[in-house]
Formats: C-alpha cells, sequence, structure tokens
C-alpha cells in the first residue's frame, strides 16, 4: 500500500508540477522612445485618434491605437507598428474611405498588469533605415508603458 501510494503522489507531482519558464528574454533595451511631433498619424488611420501617442523608430511609425488592428486588441492600451513611409499625409486621409497599405501591420494591447508589447522580425519588408542599422536576421520588441516605447534587440540575432 506504501508503495502504491508512493507511486501515486510521484506521478500525481509530474503532471501537475509546473516549469518555470523566464519571464524576460535578457535581450538588451537599446532605446527608450518618447512621443514626437515629427511624424503626423491622420485620425483614424489604423485606429489612431487625435490625440494618440505617435513615436518613431529609424523607418517604422509606432502609434497609439483604440484596439489591436483587424479587431485582435483586448487591452486598453493598444499600439501599432508600421512602415513610416506609407502614412497618408493628413489632409489627403480620408476615415470614412477605403484607404491601403503596403508592408507589415504589428499590434499589441496591454492586458491587466502585462503592457502592450510588439515584435518585429527584420525581413525584406523592413524600412531601408531599419535594416542600415541592425544587422539581418534580428527582431525587435517594442514594450509600450502608456507614456514610452522600450525597444529591445533581439540578442540572439545580434550576435549572428
Amino acid at each position: 500500500i506504501v508503495a502504491a501510494a508512493a507511486i501515486s503522489a510521484a506521478v500525481t507531482f509530474a503532471l501537475v508540477k509546473i516549469a518555470p519558464v523566464a519571464v524576460s528574454s535578457g535581450a538588451p533595451q537599446i532605446a527608450t522612445l518618447e512621443p514626437t511631433s515629427a511624424l503626423q498619424i491622420p485620425a483614424g488611420w489604423m485606429g489612431a485618434g487625435p490625440s494618440s501617442a505617435v513615436f518613431d523608430f529609424y523607418g517604422l511609425a509606432l502609434m497609439e491605437t483604440t484596439g489591436g488592428y483587424g479587431g485582435g486588441g483586448i487591452g486598453s492600451e493598444c499600439f501599432t507598428v508600421a512602415r513610416a513611409d506609407q502614412v497618408p499625409k493628413a489632409e489627403e486621409f480620408d476615415a470614412s474611405s477605403s484607404w491601403s497599405y503596403d508592408g507589415p501591420i504589428y499590434t499589441g494591447c496591454a492586458v491587466g498588469t502585462f503592457p502592450a508589447t510588439v515584435e518585429v522580425p527584420f525581413d525584406s519588408s523592413a524600412p531601408k533605415e531599419l535594416s542600415e542599422r541592425f544587422p539581418s536576421g534580428t527582431a525587435l520588441q517594442f514594450v509600450y508603458d502608456g507614456e514610452r516605447v522600450g525597444v529591445f534587440l533581439d540578442s540572439e540575432g545580434a550576435d549572428r
């Protein structure tokens, strides 16, 4: 009976044991972005509002949005990353009309205590400024805390 109880306890422990996972990737933070007034995002473009915070980083536009692009956001603080050269001029943009975008779009929303986070891989669609600044095969992670954006470089890609 004791042996059966010990085996049963060992099997139960093995099945319900939670293996720890590292909370952070260990990627180094390479920049902290403050909102900019140099890049203007028209209200309604990709969910940006008239007072949305806007950030720019080597040809990327990062903007505070009302939700995740494509309806995926469920949090209260969201942001979207797109190519800055695709941002339409405010006087030419009409949110009620159809509009187009050529390139990948990345989005993330804060949920609970977790901040909005977006990972951007480098590929052939990366802006030239970004490709010239960072090695190919890397990725960036942007973490929006509601005021600033922390920029983290894929540490494994940086070593390639």
